[in-house]
């Protein structure tokens, strides 16, 4: 059987796992809710009423719906929407970058920032000079979260299988040892579902990296000039000119170190322009570096390999499962 040091050791992993798994869920959620009002928003000025520190009850409830609140600063803004309607968003979470900004000592600034929103309840606000960091700041969350999960998760499996193969070894007398807990099915269902959730989670991501945008209509590929490098963290500005002769600008936008590496030398710019895919209808939407494509990295393709693997660790743990729960019955 598996000692109480052991037990309590998997249990503590389960719990690291189970948390990470939620960040990862979390972070993704913000992420596509970052990208819906970016894309679908309309842009405004939003004064800035209050914030709040959220280190210690990092998460925020609108309406019915929970949302984790990544950052440690988050802050409440009121803008007037174009229903004629005073809007009012809680808990708008703010990168430490931008948190240095508008704090001063323990004072908030409460200024007006220029912001894109949705008239509604559900649509968190996203500051526009601060869409880059945060959307960097999420990736970087999602990353580790995801990673940790991943880990956490692996760690179970590997103790769960040692448990099952100790305590099938056969007594000394000749009698097998009696089956222990692991032959209940709950902890295989448990495994099973969270492997299967974070495998899932894993593979959705990657491959909507990997796949190529469904919006072509309301996007378009041009040149746009590359200025004011900096790094690490490696960003750049980008300019570029739409057909009707407006000129757009765009920055910092993050980029690889591959990338990085491709257009300088020594830190100085080598490669001035670089093709990128733009929204037509959103010119303040961060445009994709058709060069520096998530993609096309192999951090993507190893994501997406082992959100596959756990999507089948998690489908043999649930089908082991059943079976266990049909002989039970039959029994």
């Amino acid at each position: 059987m598996m000692s109480t040091r052991s037990m309590r050791v998997r249990n503590l992993l389960i719990i690291i796992a189970a948390l990470a798994s939620l960040v990862a869920l979390g972070c993704w959620d913000n992420r596509r809710e970052m990208a819906r009002v970016l894309d679908q928003g309309y842009a405004t000025n939003a004064q800035i009423v209050a914030a709040q520190f959220q280190r210690s009850a990092p998460f925020a409830v609108d309406g019915w719906r929970p949302r984790f609140v990544e950052q440690s600063l988050s802050v409440d803004l009121q803008w007037q929407g174009k229903d004629g309607k005073t809007h009012v968003f809680r808990k708008v979470p703010v990168s430490d970058a931008f948190e240095h900004a508008i704090v001063d000592g323990q004072q908030v600034k409460l200024m007006m920032v220029p912001v894109k929103v949705l008239d509604d309840d559900a649509s968190v606000p996203v500051l526009t000079l601060d869409a880059a960091a945060r959307q960097q700041s999420l990736k970087t969350w999602l990353e580790a979260s995801g990673y940790a999960a991943l880990v956490g998760w692996f760690a179970v499996a590997l103790m769960t299988l040692w448990q099952r193969r100790a305590v099938r070894l056969p007594a000394t007398s000749g009698r097998a040892v009696p089956t222990g807990p692991v032959q209940i099915p709950g902890q295989r269902l448990l495994i099973g579902m969270m492997a299967f959730m974070v495998g899932a989670f894993l593979t959705y991501n990657a491959s909507a990296l990997v796949a190529p945008p469904e919006d072509e209509v309301k996007s378009t590929e041009l040149m746009a000039e590359i200025t004011n490098p900096a790094g690490p963290p490696y960003t750049v500005h980008l300019g570029w000119q739409d057909g009707q002769g407006g000129v757009h600008h765009y920055g910092p936008a993050h980029v690889s170190e591959d990338f990085w590496n491709k257009i300088t030398r020594d830190g100085k710019l080598t490669v001035h322009q670089t093709k990128v895919r733009v929204h037509i209808d959103d010119s303040m939407a961060q445009p994709q570096i058709l060069d520096d494509a998530p993609g096309s990295r192999w951090q993507t393709k190893a994501v997406l390999a082992c959100g596959i693997a756990l999507l089948m660790v998690g489908a043999f743990c649930l089908l082991s499962a059943a079976r266990v729960l049909r002989q039970g019955s039959r029994a």
